[in-house]
């Protein structure tokens, strides 16, 4: 049947009719919202650049705008987008959002870019360097890790060549194939051997290692590094060591331990070390030799943690001030000061030694060797860095 052009004009009447009513309707809804549309904002961004660097990127997530109705546009209407080059200063960015009936927000936030301060962690902590001086690092006796290979230049791991002739504390043998390098970390691996091992008429059960920088560290620098201790009963440390020679070289035997703990306690565990697996602890020691004192003499410093050493990286640092004071810092912040009971006015050699103590001996429940994963068996150094003060 035919449609007659009655119909179809009819229909296009009722037609244009409802557009009409629905755009006067959306008018009409756009001219009672009153309500204005919400944006999230991020918080103010804080980064660092290096002395001679005047702008870095930054990247952020941008702000969102939020309306009960649909059509809200959010657009950027002050600043610089993100993954651009943000210069050396303050730049505030600001997002509006806009609805359909003109309704409007809008939030802003500062992107800051500042010279990073040179010198040791803890001068994020207000531990500023004297006036008319500065922190300087000593690049000989700092690494970040961050190469391939172990910097062989730079340290010892082969206890035969440091000079110091020590293999370690039986039952545990240091050899230079626990030492590695890789993501960014230096790696000491503990392990228990297959069967023992005979070194130099010795049986050694278990296997660590010891490092030493092969450039002297002094008296007046600032010493640390970030050390996340292994879960094994064996140690993780941070000290220097001082050589001796009765005849033509330093009578006093002196060792400065900035960081000495172990991964695990249990029950064999002589009973002033059981919480040695969550302890800051330092020490000033002058030895026992035959041509110097007949008792050892040393002052300590301890802080019990409420986290155990090997939950995460930690950052260990001692400011060797002078011969008589000793200022120890964990994770920036000043900690305690040791008095020793003579001057540490000698120079020594920074070490890192992963090692057994009779004090806390392998266990039955030692299997962890066999059974831990290579990350639990293993401490890791993300950096050891050294600062000495210079005029400005």
């Amino acid at each position: 049947m035919k449609t007659s052009k009655f119909c179809l004009s009819l229909a296009m009447v009722f037609s244009l009719s409802n557009i009409a009513c629905a755009k006067n309707e959306e008018t009409d809804n756009l001219s009672n919202d009153k309500i204005k549309p919400t944006i999230e904002c991020v918080d103010d961004i804080e980064v660092e650049v290096s002395e001679g660097v005047n702008s870095i990127i930054v990247n952020y997530a941008a702000p969102k705008g939020y309306d009960d109705k649909a059509g809200a546009v959010t657009s950027q209407t002050a600043g610089l987008s993100s993954g651009s080059h943000f210069s050396i200063g303050s730049t505030l960015n600001e997002y509006t959002v806009v609805d359909k009936a003109g309704n409007s927000s809008t939030c802003s936030f500062e992107v800051i870019v500042s010279l990073k301060k040179e010198g040791p962690y803890a001068v994020q902590n207000g531990v500023e360097a004297p006036v008319g001086k500065k922190w300087v690092k000593v690049e000989n006796l700092s690494d970040e890790f961050n190469a391939t290979q172990f910097d062989d230049n730079k340290w010892h791991r082969d206890p035969a060549t440091d000079g110091f002739s020590w293999y370690g504390r039986q039952p545990a043998l240091f050899e230079s194939k626990n030492v590695s390098v890789s993501d960014g970390n230096l790696n000491v691996t503990t392990l228990k051997y297959d069967s023992p091992k005979n070194f130099r008429g010795i049986n050694w059960t278990h296997g660590g290692a010891i490092i030493r920088s092969k450039v002297k560290a002094e008296p007046g620098r600032y010493y640390e590094c970030r050390m996340q201790a292994n879960k094994t009963i064996m140690s993780s440390t941070f000290w220097i060591a001082m050589k001796q020679n009765c005849n033509n070289g330093p009578i006093r035997k002196l060792e400065l331990d900035i960081q000495e703990c172990v991964g695990r306690v249990h029950a064999g565990t002589h009973s002033w070390a059981k919480k040695w697996d969550n302890i800051y602890h330092s020490n000033a020691i002058r030895h026992k030799r035959s041509c110097d004192i007949n008792e050892e003499t040393r002052k300590s410093g301890v802080k019990n943690l409420t986290e155990k050493n090997n939950s995460r990286f930690f950052v260990y640092g001692c400011w060797w001030k002078s011969p008589t004071e000793l200022l120890f810092y964990l994770d920036g912040e000043y900690v305690y000061t040791v008095v020793p009971t003579t001057d540490f006015d000698i120079a020594g050699y920074i070490t890192m030694a992963i090692e057994t103590y009779d004090w806390n001996p392998v266990d039955e429940t030692g299997s962890i060797f066999e059974t831990a994963s290579w990350d639990d068996r293993t401490t890791k150094y993300d950096w050891v860095r050294t600062w000495v003060l210079e005029d400005e």
